[in-house]
């Protein structure tokens, strides 16, 4: 039942302080991927049941506060956390390194996704500038490399409060 409470204030909170912080302008407007680093804590760490649950739970979020169809971002948040999940056993998922990685990959994965779709289904897509997306794909990137390892380490910290996660014992 924590489990659940944590994942929903995490995502409650990454998603407004995603829309609320401002997009790097010289980066194309790149936002902070919270909501995906959110995700991809449960891909590394939980059950396939609370990873899908996360992604489904932060793409209605984030479908609902920004200007995108409803589903495009489920649709990415899923495919990119169940590969995370699927990679989970050959990394090391506790080191800071990993999260880094993980972050740097999911926000190119996260851009490249979402104007995938919106150019397949046509949906609110303008003409627009692959320079400008490719520009945001680094951007965002370099944030999550940034942000995943402090979303990881505070959901972590929350869970061993909670009793979510064993703490233990030092040696």
């Amino acid at each position: 039942m924590m489990n659940l409470v944590i994942m929903a204030v995490a995502l409650l909170i990454g998603a407004v302080a995603q829309q609320v912080l401002p997009g790097l302008t010289l980066l194309g407007q790149a936002k902070a991927p919270l909501v995906l680093s959110v995700v991809l804590y449960y891909a590394l760490h939980r059950s396939l049941l609370l990873l899908v649950t996360a992604a489904i739970v932060g793409g209605v979020l984030c479908d609902s506060l920004e200007a995108l169809p409803m589903g495009y971002s489920t649709t990415v948040f899923c495919v990119l956390g169940i590969v995370a999940w699927l990679y989970r056993n050959v990394v090391f998922s506790a080191r800071g390194v990993t999260h880094m990685v993980f972050g740097l990959l999911a926000g190119l994965g996260l851009t490249f996704g979402l104007y995938a779709i919106l150019l397949i289904s046509a949906e609110s897509l303008r003409e627009v500038s692959w320079f400008w997306v490719a520009l945001k794909a680094i951007g965002t990137a370099l944030l999550g490399m940034i942000l995943a390892p402090i979303v990881f380490a505070v959901l972590e910290r929350l869970d061993r409060l909670t009793g979510n996660i064993a703490v233990e014992p030092s040696s």
